[in-house]
């Protein structure tokens, strides 16, 4: 069960690199954030994917590569325009990935769908939807939880083709760059000295995403995305410590508890399934 410990180990950075980004967007937008922050985790990605480096790769790859990383930099891109809006809501509906992965993985891949991973995705919207009652509707939330589990399908799929840290050097790369059309469709211009003073604080949230998307993809190449995908949203309970501890958010603290007791044993279920 290597796996299971990889999946929830991503979710824990996955919370905790979301938890510093709050501080990092207070002085850049979403666009500008989400364009340096990838293209640093990408490079940070480049030694690891540099021992697992494969060549030529299919047609097929290559597109599922794309969607992948057009689908993860909107994902990312929807939940820093999220977490500025309301951190509990976007966190809430973003963890109905758990859900939407649970009900669609087994449509486009080659997994079983039990009962268990269903009662499992239940209880996890269960659980985020209590986390919600204190906030608001979130359509970035929602829309980024629908992104994230078409990213877990389109990932799977293409790693049946190559390791696991060299696409997600790939997919990091193509992710970085999906700001731009998004510059040319409307809103301010992007300043292109997007870091200045704050570069420190993007490189130091980029590095623990590093470790999430390591432990991430890692688990990925090795269970099925319907189980793997429900537990790195783990990262629900991990947000919770952290907004609590790290970010001072203890409004309703109680409801939230009982919220993550929901998800927690969404987490065991989906395990056993």
């Amino acid at each position: 069960m290597t796996w299971l410990a990889l999946a929830v180990g991503g979710g824990f950075f996955n919370a905790l690199w979301t938890a510093l980004s709050k501080k990092v967007l207070a002085n850049q937008t979403p666009r500008e954030f989400t364009l340096a922050f990838r293209a640093m985790t990408c490079l940070f990605l480049l030694p690891f994917a540099a021992f697992q480096w494969v060549w030529p790769l299919p047609t097929r790859w290559w597109l599922l590569a794309l969607a992948a990383g057009v689908l993860e930099g909107l994902r990312i891109y929807l939940l820093t325009i999220g977490v500025t809006q309301d951190y509990y809501s976007t966190y809430a509906f973003f963890n109905l990935t758990a859900f939407f992965t649970v009900l669609l993985a087994p449509l486009f891949l080659p997994e079983s769908q039990s009962l268990w991973l269903v009662l499992g995705g239940l209880c996890m919207a269960a659980g985020a939807f209590v986390f919600h009652r204190l906030g608001r509707w979130s359509w970035p939330g929602l829309t980024g939880a629908l992104a994230s589990t078409l990213w877990a399908i389109a990932s799977k799929d293409a790693l049946r083709d190559s390791p696991p840290l060299f696409f997600a050097f790939w997919c990091f790369g193509i992710s970085a760059f999906i700001l731009f059309p998004l510059d040319y469709l409307g809103g301010k211009p992007l300043r292109w000295k997007i870091l200045g003073k704050h570069w420190k604080e993007t490189a130091w949230v980029s590095f623990w995403s590093l470790w999430a998307t390591v432990l991430s993809y890692l688990a990925l190449a090795h269970a099925p995305a319907s189980k793997v995908n429900p537990l790195i949203r783990s990262n629900l309970l991990f947000g919770f410590f952290f907004s609590y501890y790290l970010l001072g958010e203890k409004k309703g603290w109680r409801l939230k508890a009982l919220g993550g007791g929901l998800i927690v044993a969404g987490l065991v279920l989906v395990a056993l399934g």
